[in-house]
């Protein structure tokens, strides 16, 4: 009980950091935006474990007859399931929706595919 009070402080306050340093940005204006809307994936609190959770549910859903508008039915659809990290999965999946359609039409994992992407 008291590591999963842990754990969602934890991911509470990432997801909360992540909103104040969006609304720094905006706020402040054109001075932080060079940093704040290049940074790297990867540098997102929660990125890598979005990612690995939503391609985990993915590929377990998708089939071998699955086409490539199935998979983006379901990239689109993925998110909705994800919680308070929903606003985070979906600018993750729109950004790399291409890439995601091709990786999720491999025999890779999860991890493997959120590697491949840059995220973790």
């Amino acid at each position: 009980m008291l590591r999963s009070i842990i754990l969602i402080t934890l991911l509470i306050s990432s997801v909360c950091g992540l909103h104040l340093e969006m609304h720094k940005a905006k706020s402040i204006g054109n001075e932080l935006k060079e940093d704040s809307v290049d940074m790297p994936s990867e540098q997102l609190p929660g990125m890598c474990w979005a990612c690995k959770w939503a391609m985990g549910k993915l590929k377990s859903e998708i089939t071998n007859g699955s086409t490539k508008d199935d998979i983006k039915r379901m990239l689109g659809m993925v998110c909705d399931e994800i919680g308070f990290l929903k606003y985070l999965c979906r600018m993750f999946v729109n950004k790399y929706m291409g890439t995601l359609i091709e990786e999720l039409s491999t025999s890779d994992n999860a991890r493997t595919i959120c590697v491949h992407v840059g995220v973790c």
